[in-house]
Parts: structure tokens; C-alpha cells; sequence
């Protein structure tokens, strides 16, 4: 034991004198910092000043642009479909006070939303179909990302986050010089912000995710020129872009700071039909039984979308393989709970409905199982395209395991002496130009994706463009239905689905 002493002394002194040594010397990390606050100094100093930035009590943004429809178009080659865009953004923080409006249409769909949020309340507005949905625990921390559509609090979060600030190195951006710092989030994720050398005002920022059809992506906002407003400068406009294709451009038609905004901005209108809160917490993925065999996975993608998967005497047949925008493992997920429900038997097929990503988006880890895909002729090739990417951010092809394509171009039909599944490419639809939809005939259930998207705490919403095809081209199959379930949403009955259109015809929606 005595020996052991004098050793640990000089261990010791041999760690103190390397850590002494290397305390003489500016650490990389630090120099990094302190170059990267240099460059966010310098930029809120351009952008107004301290004190203008932390001034910001209130403001009101007005936008008008087009967004490009990335990997959600009627098919999977580009251009991507393109539709309006119009946005009105007041917030007030010293009162707490929120209102947020986006009327978008493209895909079909024609979205009217409207939230409000006053202190501990808040209410999300369809104005569009005229119903009101209380919001569970209302925040304005929940719209950062449309507060950060002005530059001045991109800088104001930076500088709060000041000791995980970088400096990444210079680049050029639309052939100016541009200099790179580094900062992490308060979720976590890693930002970079980039500068005009000359002006130091902010271009872009951007960060990198796994995106689940073209892999290591980036998403950014960048911001082409700038006004003077009082002390500040604030962007004229701004475009998004998301794996390395524009996604958004928008025009600030109007930007008021300061100018204590109206209360009747913060009212919700009269008449609006009142539908039940959601849950707090979205309950975790679930499977129910809805026929013999024959089972629904409700509850992925934090909710919001749903798998049915079919038990043949031998294998599985799956519909659906939902994904996030930022990959989330959600193939995962379904995997154990189908393998928990069916132990034992292969999954043989995995049927894809319509190509948008937050549909196929999890095929890969289907194709590791073994299975076979089964889609519509047009996504063959757009499939074995996403299947080759290289990413190192997703889960890729297990080596040597080919990638097992199948088509259907009008019906197809599989079956054994208990089962039934017959798929029908009911396409053209507004959404998708090929799409696909499951029915079973024991059962008399209809399985589809996007064409009609029932609230689970209300009634289904006056009938989008791609809901009126959907219902025309089912009265053209003339099949006998009873239960339409889908991706999104609760189940619901064809009596549903007819109310759906009549409300339409009878507004004035067009």
C-alpha cells in the first residue's frame, strides 16, 4: 500500500502540470467564442442596437407570397405545385396577447386557419369550415419560429444562448461575402447564422436534419434585402428553403413595432361552432381491432397519423409508412407494435398510397424487414431515386438487401381462403395524380390517405376539393361501405362523408 502513494502524487503533479501548461494557451473553444460573439455583436449593432432590439415589445407582420409544394405535390417529379400564401402575425408580449393567421391553397386543400391567444387562453379558428378548438395550455413560446421571422430576435435568442456560440469560418451567399457563427438553440438544435461581411446584417439561417426522402438535408430562411424602419432594419421579404429547393417566398407587406396593437386583433368571431378541447398529451401509439385480422395503428407521428396493417394466413400485409418531416424513427415504432399484435409471420407488403413524404417516408425500414413495396406505377422509379440516397442521419438499406418494387395500375387484389384486400388507384385527385385506396369487402371498411380527414374531438370539416373526387370516384366503384378509417383522423361513416359535400354545395366556398 505504501508503494501506491508516491505514484498517485506523481500522477498527480504529472495532470496538474498538463492542465497548468495548457491553461498558458487561448483554448480553441474559447477563441472560437469570442470571435463568434465579435460577429453577433457587430450584427446587433446593425440591426438597431441593443436597446432597439430589447425594445421590441409588440409588433405586427403582414406577408404575401407562394409556396412550393416539396415532396407533397400531384406527382414526384418537379416542379413541385405552387399556391398563395398570405400571413398576418401580431404578437404582444408585455400582454401576453397573440394572433396568427395563414390562408394557404395548394394540394387540394384550402387552408384558413386563425389562432388566437390571450394570457392562459387560446383558441384555434378553422375559418374555413367555422369551428373553434380550445388550445391546452396555450403559449407564445409555442411560435417562436414565426417570431423569428424577424431578424432582431434570431440575435436577441443568440445572444441569451452567448456561451454555445462558434465561429464556423467565412463563405459566400449570393456572391457576397458572408461570415458563419454557430449556436445552440433552446431545443437543442444547432444553428448557423450567417452574415453579410460588409453590412453584418443577417442572410440566412439554417440547420441540418435528416430529411426522410433525400437524407442529410438543411432547412433555411434567408433574408435578400432589408429597410429602415426607425433605428431597426428589417427584411422586405424572405425565402425558405428545405433540402436544397425553394419551399416559400414571401413579401413583408407591412411591419408596425410598437404600436400597442388593437384588441379587436385578439378577438375570435361570433357564430363559430365550438368543438371539444384535445387531449393535454396525445395518448402513444395504440393498435385496435376493427375486423378479424384486420387491426389500426393509431397514434404516430405524435398523433397525427395512422397505419392499418392486415394479418393473412401467413404473412402481413401493412398500408402506409408515415414519417416525419424530420426524421423520426416512426417505422420503428410501427414495426414493434405489428410484430407485438402478429408474432410469428413475415411482413410481406408494405402498400404505399401516394408518394408525399410524411406517407413514405419510413418505407426503409420495411425494406429491411424483407418487404416487398407495392405502389402505383409513378413511384417506382421516385422510390428506388430515395432508396439510393446516401445519408448518414437516417436509417439506410441494409447492405445487400435490394430494394423489391411492385405496381398497380388500376386494382389489385390480395387474398388467401380468409382474406380479402382489394387497392384501387382512384387518381386523378387533386392531391396526388396516382393514389391508392384499401377496401375490404368482408368487413365493408375503406382504408385511404389525406382524401378525407375527420377531427377526432368534432365533426368532419365542409368537404375540401380532394374529398368532393373522393367521394364522386367511390360512387363510381359503387363499393359497399360502412367504416372509412385513414391515415388522419377517427374513423368515420359514409353518412359523414355525404354531409361533408352537401355542407359544401351549399356555401359559397369555392
Amino acid at each position: 500500500m505504501n508503494k501506491l502513494f508516491p505514484a498517485i502524487g506523481v500522477a498527480l503533479s504529472m495532470v496538474l502540470s498538463t492542465l497548468f501548461a495548457y491553461a498558458q494557451q487561448p483554448q480553441a473553444s474559447q477563441k472560437s467564442y469570442q470571435q463568434a460573439r465579435r460577429v453577433l455583436d457587430d450584427a446587433i449593432e446593425a440591426h438597431g442596437g441593443l436597446g432597439a432590439l430589447r425594445g421590441i415589445h409588440d409588433f405586427t407582420l403582414k406577408e404575401k407570397g407562394k409556396v412550393y409544394a416539396r415532396y407533397q405535390s400531384a406527382g414526384p417529379d418537379v416542379p413541385d405545385s405552387v399556391g398563395p400564401s398570405e400571413e398576418i402575425f401580431v404578437i404582444d408580449n408585455q400582454r401576453g396577447l397573440m394572433s396568427y393567421e395563414l390562408k394557404t391553397s395548394n394540394g387540394g386543400f384550402n387552408n384558413w386557419n386563425k389562432t388566437i391567444i390571450k394570457g392562459a387562453e387560446g383558441v384555434t379558428l378553422d375559418m374555413w369550415s367555422k369551428t373553434s378548438t380550445p388550445i391546452v395550455n396555450p403559449s407564445l413560446q409555442n411560435f417562436r419560429g414565426q417570431v423569428r421571422r424577424l431578424p432582431q430576435f434570431v440575435l436577441l435568442e443568440a445572444l441569451d444562448r452567448a456561451p454555445t456560440l462558434r465561429w464556423v469560418g467565412e463563405d459566400e451567399f449570393g456572391g457576397k461575402k458572408q461570415r458563419v457563427i454557430s449556436v445552440v438553440r433552446p431545443d437543442g438544435q444547432q444553428l448557423a447564422l450567417t452574415f453579410d461581411a460588409q453590412t453584418n446584417l443577417l442572410t440566412k439561417y439554417d440547420y441540418l436534419y435528416g430529411d426522410p426522402m433525400v437524407g442529410d438535408s438543411t432547412i433555411a430562411q434567408s433574408y435578400p434585402a432589408y429597410r429602415s424602419l426607425g433605428k431597426l432594419k428589417v427584411p422586405t421579404r424572405r425565402v425558405l428553403y428545405n433540402s436544397g429547393a425553394v419551399v416559400q417566398e414571401s413579401e413583408f407587406t407591412d411591419i408596425q413595432i410598437n404600436v400597442r396593437p388593437g384588441d379587436t386583433w385578439f378577438e375570435a368571431p361570433e357564430g363559430f361552432e365550438k368543438l371539444p378541447a384535445p387531449p393535454a398529451t396525445p395518448p402513444p401509439p395504440a393498435v385496435s381491432k376493427i375486423g378479424d385480422d384486420v387491426y389500426w395503428l393509431q397514434g404516430l407521428n405524435g398523433g397525427t397519423h395512422n397505419v392499418l396493417f392486415v394479418a393473412f394466413n401467413d404473412y402481413v400485409l401493412v398500408v402506409e409508412a408515415p414519417e416525419q418531416i424530420i426524421y423520426a424513427n416512426n417505422s420503428a415504432q410501427a414495426l414493434a407494435k405489428i410484430k407485438e399484435t402478429v408474432p410469428g409471420k413475415p411482413i410481406k407488403y408494405l402498400v404505399l398510397t401516394h408518394h408525399h413524404s410524411d406517407h413514405i417516408g419510413g418505407f426503409r425500414e420495411y425494406a429491411n424487414e424483407g418487404a416487398t413495396i407495392v405502389t402505383t406505377a409513378g413511384n417506382k422509379s421516385f422510390l428506388e431515386k430515395t432508396a439510393a440516397t446516401e445519408t448518414s442521419l437516417i436509417a439506410s438499406a441494409q447492405p445487400g438487401r435490394k430494394l423489391v418494387i411492385e405496381t398497380i395500375e388500376k386494382k389489385r387484389v390480395f387474398s388467401d381462403d380468409k382474406h380479402v384486400v382489394e387497392f384501387y388507384d382512384i387518381g386523378p385527385n387533386p392531391h396526388a395524380t396516382e393514389i391508392l385506396v384499401a377496401y375490404l369487402p368482408k368487413q365493408k371498411i375503406l382504408f385511404q390517405a389525406d382524401l378525407l380527414n375527420p377531427a377526432a374531438n368534432g365533426s368532419i370539416a365542409i368537404a375540401q376539393d380532394v374529398t368532393v373526387s373522393f367521394a364522386e370516384r367511390l360512387q363510381q366503384l359503387g363499393l359497399e361501405v360502412e367504416k372509412i378509417y385513414g391515415v388522419h383522423g377517427r374513423a368515420a361513416t359514409p353518412e359523414e362523408l355525404r354531409n361533408s359535400i352537401e355542407r359544401r354545395r351549399a356555401s359559397d366556398l369555392k
